[in-house]
Formats: structure tokens, sequence, C-alpha cells
């Protein structure tokens, strides 16, 4: 809803595309709509096929709430500590001086623009401790084995 519906709304019309197109404006809405529609689905698909294929396991919480939480507040924080700013001062630009201005290394190379560009570690690095902690707890499910002598498989319950 934010990433493709609200930023994508924000750099789709006509105006917008006139002065923010190819702008930071367009990482805001890439990055968002990404994660946001294949990203998220692509995570919730892996852990919805890990369920069927051990549906014995009593899986760790806690591990999986937090790679959740760090993921989406990584993703968060990226784009409102850095591609947003950056895409904004841009349109500003873009709007005063022209686009060339806003692309400009003159421009790009500030001592502002390169500040909220450094921003972006923060984000960035949240993100990527989410996601290794998401491996690994896809790692660790896959690697369990059931203990089948206090639990029955239902497969093999049905079958007998």
């Amino acid at each position: 809803m934010v990433g493709a519906g609200i930023f994508g709304f924000m750099i789709n019309p006509p105006i917008g595309l006139y002065y923010m197109q190819g702008l930071n404006t367009t990482a805001v809405h890439a990055h968002g709509a990404l994660y946001g529609v294949y990203g998220t689905l692509g995570l919730g698909l892996m852990l919805f096929c890990l369920r069927a294929m051990k549906p014995e396991l009593k899986w760790k919480e806690k591990p999986i709430w937090f790679a959740f939480w760090a993921i989406n507040i990584g993703m968060l924080l990226e784009i409102v500590l850095s591609l947003l700013p950056i895409g904004l001062m841009q349109t500003y630009q873009s709007v005063n001086v022209g686009y060339w201005s806003a692309r400009s290394p003159e421009f790009m190379q500030t001592d502002v623009m390169q500040f909220f560009r450094w921003m972006r570690m923060v984000g960035d690095t949240i993100f990527a401790v989410g996601a290794v902690v998401f491996c690994y707890f896809a790692l660790d499910v896959m690697r369990q084995r059931p203990d089948l002598k206090t639990k029955t498989i239902p497969a093999i319950a049905e079958a007998s």
C-alpha cells in the first residue's frame, strides 16, 4: 500500500513524471513497492513451504519475529532517512532550476546529499541483520529432524 500505492502515486501523475521521474523519488517507489509486494510474498511463501515440509516441528518464534521487524523497520528507515529526503531535495531543485541541475554532480555531491546518502547505512544495516536472522531461522528449520518417538507424522498416521 505504501510503496506501490502512496509512493507510486507520488511519481506517476503527469506533473510528477515531468519533475520527479528518474530522481531518487523513483528509488523510493521502487524499493518500497518491490519489497512490499514481492519480498514479503517470497518470504511468506518460504515460511508456508517450510511449515508444510515439516508440520510436526515446533518453531522458535523469537528469531522470525525479530527478522520480520528488523527487515520492515530497516526498509522504512532506508526510505525515510535517505531516499525520500534526497528525492524531495532533487524535486525541489528540478522545479526551481531544472531537471539537469537536480542530477548534476555539483548538486549531488554537496555535503547535505552526502550526509543523507550515508544515513542509508542505518536502515541497510538493520535490514541486513534481519535478513541474516531470517536465513538462520530457515536453515535451522530445514536442519531439524522430528522426534519420531513422541510424535507421529500425519502422513504416516493416515497410511496406517
